[in-house]
């Protein structure tokens, strides 16, 4: 199936034509490693798991490669506020960011370059930059030659003179140009600093995706993919040194995922207004906070609430409900051809959206459409029991959202439970203990059952307040849950 892409280097919707045939060389810049992820972080990492999931659920290989910046100004800083090693500590993260891509049920890719194991192919790429002219060496520190470069500019739209340098930021004398960026710096006392033809130093922080890049999938790519606020400078600079080293065009496609705005802000350290992956994860649990970046196209601005969190939990709830029943469902001959058909073709929407810009919230439509057909004339139903063929394409259905999204569990059962939990936690409910709120049920069916309406109004009152609604059922029981 054809897969359509927005283009950020075009501005256009085009068809992604991989290079070789059925495998896709897709890049995607991955975390640097000083600290705990937040939940922005979260939604480039959700995305780039969806375009490596979407690619193969349509039919192709994918060499897909996710890099770890651990070296990195924030990163020694960091370390050296804590008295450790700047790669030790950066290692640490990495420990932590895996976890975290676990919670998120993201695939691992097919690699995980570290910076730090990639400096001999850092140090090769700056000096054929060098060697062509594209770079120079002041004091020690390499820079990148951006006048050299006449397509710079070309993913940004930004004109190279219109910058306003030495208004906006300080000029460097030392450079040609204030456009140009740092290739090589030469090292510091306390930092870590490898052996190089122009001293001893570290990489700057764009050299290194364009040598992690090249060391795995080659001088031209197929797809990259990052968060809008890397088009400009990083993405940029990406090109334009990726593109004179190589001599050839670095990337075909270029993919950029939106902001993730908390109370209405863009989220980010640097605004205070953070939550980390892990502490939203243990308090709510992964799958809902995947569900939650995936359930907004990656290039809609997402805006962050309650509600949002509410809405997940609502649509995780009904697949994974759906999803026991449709299992317990015995086999009879109740199905009809047209049902068949209809599930068949939600199916091929599904394939559809997927390839349509890795439209995700459109392939869930398709599914929510299904799962109301199925409810109603099957599960609702009075008559028990379903078609063998029917139920093997719906499961069909859910197995295509599993592989494709990440978002459709195997343990439903298990999943309904953390909703439970993650309500209990949103309602306030979780200062009650489940044998609490048994004993406040039972004691208010007494009072019922003795004409107390006053202390049984005390307990609905006492159990709303603390997020949990009661409801009394015809047959004379009473049922309890999280609002």
């Amino acid at each position: 199936m054809d897969i359509i892409v927005y283009n950020g280097l075009s501005r256009k919707r085009e068809k992604l034509i991989p290079q070789k045939s059925e495998i896709v060389k897709f890049y995607s810049c991955g975390p640097t490693t000083y600290d705990f992820l937040h939940v922005g972080n979260a939604r480039a990492l959700v995305v780039g798991d969806l375009i490596y999931r979407i690619l193969m659920s349509l039919g192709f290989k994918v060499n897909f490669v996710r890099n770890f910046t651990d070296v990195d100004d924030k990163i020694i800083e960091r370390a050296a506020k804590v008295g450790v090693d700047p790669l030790v500590h950066s290692q640490r993260f990495i420990d932590e960011c895996l976890r975290d891509m676990k919670s998120l049920n993201l695939l691992p890719p097919t690699h995980s370059p570290k910076v730090s194991d990639t400096m001999a192919e850092i140090i090769q790429m700056i000096q054929v930059l060098l060697d062509k002219g594209f770079a120079y060496v002041v004091g020690g520190e390499v820079l990148f030659n951006v006048p050299k470069f006449p397509d710079y500019g070309k993913l940004s739209k930004k004109d190279m003179e219109g910058l306003q340098h030495g208004i906006r930021v300080d000029i460097d004398e030392k450079k040609k140009h204030p456009s140009d960026f740092v290739l090589w710096k030469p090292a510091k006392e306390g930092e870590p600093a490898w052996n190089s033809p122009w001293g001893k130093g570290r990489p700057g922080w764009h050299i290194e995706c364009s040598a992690m890049a090249k060391k795995f999938l080659g001088d031209h790519i197929d797809l990259h993919h990052g968060g809008i606020d890397l088009m400009f400078p990083h993405h940029e600079n990406e090109i334009a040194q990726s593109e004179c080293a190589n001599g050839c065009t670095f990337s075909n496609n270029w993919v950029h995922n939106e902001f993730l705005n908390f109370g209405s802000e863009k989220m980010s350290k640097s605004l205070g207004n953070v939550i980390t992956i892990r502490g939203f994860v243990e308090s709510f649990g992964g799958e809902v906070l995947r569900h939650l970046l995936s359930s907004v196209h990656y290039r809609s601005k997402m805006e962050w609430s309650d509600g949002v969190i509410e809405r997940a939990l609502s649509e995780i709830e009904r697949i994974h409900l759906f999803a026991v029943e449709i299992k317990k469902l015995a086999i009879t001959d109740r199905e009809s051809e047209s049902d068949i058909l209809e599930v068949a073709k939600i199916k091929e929407n599904i394939l559809k959206e997927l390839a349509n810009d890795f439209n995700v919230p459109g392939a869930l439509a398709e599914l929510f459409s299904m799962i109301r057909l199925i409810n109603r004339e099957y599960i609702a139903s009075s008559q028990e029991g379903i078609g063998q063929r029917l139920k093997d394409s719906i499961l069909g259905v859910l197995s295509l959202m599993d592989k494709a999204t990440g978002l459709v569990y195997e343990n439903a059962q298990e999943i309904l439970e953390k909703v439970g939990q993650a309500r209990k936690k949103i309602s306030g409910a979780d200062k009650l203990s489940d044998d609490k709120i048994l004993s406040l049920v039972e004691e208010r069916k007494l009072a019922r059952s003795t004409k107390n309406f006053k202390r049984s109004d005390e307990i609905r009152n006492m159990l709303l307040e603390a997020g949990v609604e009661i409801k009394d059922n015809p047959d004379g029981s009473t049922t309890w849950s999280y609002k």
